[in-house]
């Protein structure tokens, strides 16, 4: 190896370390703003590291593109930036939300979208997880009906992981669904609520990963919001 060749092998290196901390250094932040976020909800402790590890895995089995790959991570992470502007009332109500404080509770998803539009280095497809995750394969979600494939592959993804981490979870208004219990709902709801295939998809990651399944998980509960279903 010549000096020049090492000079540039050795700089190929560097540019790769660089790249990794940018990264981690991103990663840090968004999850540090996600335990933010769960912090003032005050009943989803965890929520956020356990969805971006679901679709973390279901990403890999679905084989997404690395850039696909990449925005459903980062979605993940900041998928309820939007609660930051519900009023507390609303937000940490216990029991059954209104006709009224439900409609206003449906904004986050979009002016979520709004404020992370603003992060610079947040990709268009994680914007798209942000504002999409609550859509419905139906077209009866929120906030643009949309149905079907018109949803964000990545939004469809990340909707099922977020729905069983809800199902899963214990509340002082309900207690946590077992996997079977959160696994028959989640079939029970494809065609309906959820893509189908990436259903079925991840019926199966999560049946060969029950060391994973067992354990208490967390976020939104049936009671409060009805699309997640009862």
């Amino acid at each position: 190896m010549t000096e020049t060749t090492a000079l540039r092998f050795g700089h190929i290196l560097d540019l790769q370390r660089t790249e990794q901390n940018i990264r981690a250094t991103v990663e840090g932040g968004l999850l540090g703003l996600g335990a933010a976020l769960e912090a003032r909800d005050l009943e989803t402790g965890g929520h956020t590291q356990r969805v971006v590890e679901h679709a973390t895995h279901l990403g890999q089995a679905l084989d997404l593109p690395q850039e696909q790959f990449e925005d459903l991570r980062q979605g993940a992470y900041l998928h309820d930036i939007g609660k930051l502007v519900i009023p507390d009332a609303i937000l940490l109500k216990p029991g059954k939300l209104g006709a009224d404080e439900w409609a206003i509770m449906k904004t986050h998803a979009g002016r979520g979208a709004d404020i992370a539009g603003n992060i610079p280095t947040l990709t268009r497809g994680a914007i798209d997880v942000i504002r999409h995750h609550h859509e419905r394969w139906d077209g009866s979600g929120y906030p643009e009906g949309l149905s079907g494939t018109a949803i964000p592959l990545v939004a469809r993804i990340f909707s099922v992981v977020d729905v069983y981490d809800a199902l899963t979870s214990e509340r002082p208004y309900k207690k946590a669904w077992t996997h079977g219990e959160a696994a028959a709902e989640i079939e029970r709801q494809a065609g309906q609520q959820f893509d189908p295939e990436i259903v079925q998809a991840f019926l199966s990651l999560m049946g060969d990963r029950r060391a994973i399944t067992d354990r208490p998980l967390s976020l939104q509960s049936p009671s409060r919001y009805p699309e997640v279903g009862s």
